[in-house]
């Protein structure tokens, strides 16, 4: 690629050689088709650059406008993205909090008919009191299951909060660069 001064250096001394033609006096009708010829050729090409320019700039302005649109486009899809991974991550807490209290609810009701039961047989003799310890067992069981969700929810965001951290710590910063 050649240079600015390179690219304009016969111009600039065309112009002044006119104008040394001028402070003398010494200007012929030559001279001035000769400058005119050269300063048409000059606008001709500085309308050709500003024309190629002006196209390149549009292409970069549709090129930004389209960056922009998949920009937004890629933040709508990540905001379903993280809102479905939210799901599936509830979904998947909520099961493994069932689960761990449907097992924790089987190993009281046998332990309940095991040992409670024949207690209550023997000393009590109200009918249905172990249907009440059984339906008390059953809500305390689905309150600690509520319980048990928000803990493996907490633990799951602290971990997702700790990986983003760590992510943060490894990015480098534009502030340094």
């Amino acid at each position: 690629m050649e240079d600015h001064r390179e690219l304009y250096s016969d111009e600039i001394e065309s112009l002044k050689n006119f104008r040394s033609k001028i402070e003398t006096h010494a200007i012929y009708k030559k001279d001035l088709d000769s400058f005119s010829d050269e300063y048409e050729s000059l606008v001709a090409q500085a309308k050709v650059i500003t024309r190629v320019s002006d196209r390149l700039q549009k292409k970069l302005d549709n090129a930004n406008v389209q960056i922009s649109e998949q920009n937004e486009e890629i933040k709508i899809k990540n905001l379903q993205l993280a809102d479905t991974i939210d799901q599936l991550t509830k979904a998947q807490i909520g099961k493994k909090a069932s689960t761990i209290m449907l097992t924790v609810a089987v190993i009281l009701f046998i332990l309940e008919q095991i040992f409670i039961e024949p207690i209550i047989e023997q000393r009590v003799n109200i009918p249905y009191v172990g249907f009440g310890i059984l339906a008390l067992l059953f809500f305390l069981v689905k309150l600690f299951e509520g319980f048990l969700e928000k803990y493996f929810m907490n633990k799951q965001k602290k971990k997702i909060l700790g990986r983003r951290d760590k992510e943060k710590a490894f990015t480098p910063n534009d502030n340094n660069g």
